[in-house]
């Protein structure tokens, strides 16, 4: 099959990148021009510049089965909300119309499980599903909403929460975390990209928003505790140091519709947390 995928470079879109090119696929990617895509392992893909016109000029030449838009801005932009709204809204909505109008049928975008409201990220990141949903009722397009929780893996970038707590409780530092009440949905990479993989080999129809998880929630706490006391580390963890967000909310992935197609996750928290502390015990 062909794919255009919109941010290959990324920490994901390479994985799903590096997947696809294991079964022969043809792979379009879109990359900034200071993008890394040093993860990209297959010297097959081809790269264009991530600009509406560029895309255009690829689908001229490419009968493209699906387009997988890899593509978040999580808002930490010094300018207000708006390198998260060009990059999760207008960006892939621009690319969605030109999916209509050169009768790509199949488009899937990786959205989140938090609640539409809590931030410009999670808002921005429903309102193009939302778009999606309009193109599937009026140009008969196939869009899949895929919403993440929150993913790990021992390779993810440095700075990200889970894998920042095990590299701290292995050097034996001091935790310095919120109260860490809050429920959330850990899962782990290789079974974000096995769903994502899935999702794509069965082909769902119409408009469809699918949950990706474990369908457990443990809370933060539970989560630091436990990476803390499996690295071994003595440090203290001073829960409540650090101030918990504004209408903080608790995040549990309903798993029924990936149920119903026949995907579970194969990774529980613990057995997870266990495998990627362990990986990365071999890398520090």
């Amino acid at each position: 099959m062909r794919f255009l995928i919109l941010g290959g470079s990324g920490y994901l879109g390479s994985k799903v990148i590096n997947e696809l090119c294991k079964w022969n696929h043809r792979i379009v990617a879109t990359k900034r021009s200071n993008s890394d895509t040093s993860r990209v392992l297959s010297d097959s893909v081809l790269w264009i510049p991530a600009n509406e016109e560029a895309i255009r000029t690829s689908m001229l030449y490419e009968k493209f089965d699906w387009i997988l838009n890899m593509v978040c801005n999580y808002g930490r932009s010094t300018v207000l909300y708006d390198d998260c709204i060009e990059a999760n809204l207008q960006f892939p909505l621009a690319i969605l119309n030109l999916a209509a109008e050169f009768g790509i049928e199949n488009f899937l975008t990786i959205g989140t499980g938090l609640p539409e409201r809590f931030n410009m990220y999670s808002l921005s990141k429903e309102m193009f599903a939302q778009f999606g949903r309009f193109y599937v009722d009026k140009h008969r397009i196939n869009f899949t909403s895929m919403k993440l929780e929150i993913f790990y893996g021992f390779d993810e970038p440095s700075g990200r929460f889970i894998p920042d707590v095990i590299r701290r409780s292995m050097e034996n530092e001091d935790l310095y975390v919120t109260e860490g009440t809050q429920l959330r949905d850990i899962v782990a990479v290789d079974d974000v990209l096995d769903a994502i993989l899935f999702v794509i080999s069965y082909g769902p129809k119409g408009y469809q928003e699918i949950d990706v998880g474990t369908g457990e929630a443990p809370s933060i706490k539970e989560i630091v505790e436990f990476i803390h006391s499996y690295a071994g580390a003595t440090s203290k963890i001073h829960f409540g140091a650090v101030p918990m967000r504004p209408d903080e909310p608790n995040c549990v992935a309903d798993t029924a519709a990936l149920t119903a197609m026949g995907f579970r996750c194969k990774w529980q928290w613990k057995q997870g947390l266990r495998k990627m502390i362990d990986e990365m015990g071999g890398n520090i």
